[in-house]
């Protein structure tokens, strides 16, 4: 596994919100490299860069071969973050993924997910979004507008082929903690059947590679994104 830190710029009757019993078996994507790019976006602080950790270290349990690249903006805590994974067989790809090559988002915040899908996003593009916002500095200081949600969205569906929006935020507050966000999107992502990942390897994962003191909460809300269940904009 190679890791890159650099610095710069209709409802199903039962299932989850995509209609898939993860338990059942999961639906690979393929690309030419016989991989799956995957990004997972939000702000600094939410734990997108843990949530690929764990999510890589789970490819490589399955035999994926895999590289991992983090890319900051200005600010860690509260600029934007993407975390590139890549899970492949084959020659050895690089840390990042190339421009509209991208075949799976987990955006932790919506607008995040706009700024990478216009760059990296392709008409076979599926993405599992949590539609609540975190206003930016420059929102936060008057200076500019965050756009509305329904303008978000509509600008969002454009960019893929398939697209679920989540309360994730919500369900971590049920829990008890926002910290476990993460989790929850992760439960989501291997909930939509769209990974060839085990969610009960990724529970041992969980169990092994986080805090004692978070690791039966992450578990709880890992359990909670694979059960989410409403329609394609909310839960």
């Amino acid at each position: 596994m190679q890791w890159l830190w650099p610095v710069c710029s209709t409802l199903p009757a039962a299932g989850n919100i995509f209609g898939q019993h993860p338990e059942r078996g999961a639906i690979s994507l393929s690309t030419e490299n016989m991989g799956i790019n995957i990004i997972i976006t939000g702000v600094g602080g939410q734990g997108n860069v843990l949530a690929a950790k764990l999510l890589a270290t789970a490819g490589l349990e399955a035999g994926w071969e895999v590289t991992v690249g983090d890319v900051f903006g200005l600010t860690q805590r509260g600029g934007s973050v993407a975390s590139h994974v890549r899970l492949f067989k084959g020659y050895l790809l690089p840390p990042l993924i190339p421009c509209r090559s991208l075949d799976i988002l987990v955006a932790f915040e919506p607008l995040e997910a706009l700024r990478i899908l216009t760059q990296f996003g392709r008409e076979t593009t599926r993405a599992i979004i949590n539609d609540q916002p975190v206003w930016p500095i420059g929102v936060q200081a008057g200076r500019f507008q965050y756009p509305e949600a329904q303008e978000l969205h509509s600008a969002i569906e454009n960019l893929t082929s398939k697209t679920a929006f989540i309360n994730a935020t919500r369900v971590a507050k049920e829990l008890g903690n926002i910290q476990v966000l993460n989790m929850v999107m992760l439960g989501a992502l291997y909930g939509s059947g769209w990974i060839p990942l085990s969610p009960r390897t990724f529970e041992s994962i969980i169990q092994s590679s986080t805090s004692s003191q978070l690791r039966g909460l992450n578990i709880k809300a890992f359990r909670r994104g694979l059960k989410l269940k409403g329609s394609n904009l909310h839960i």
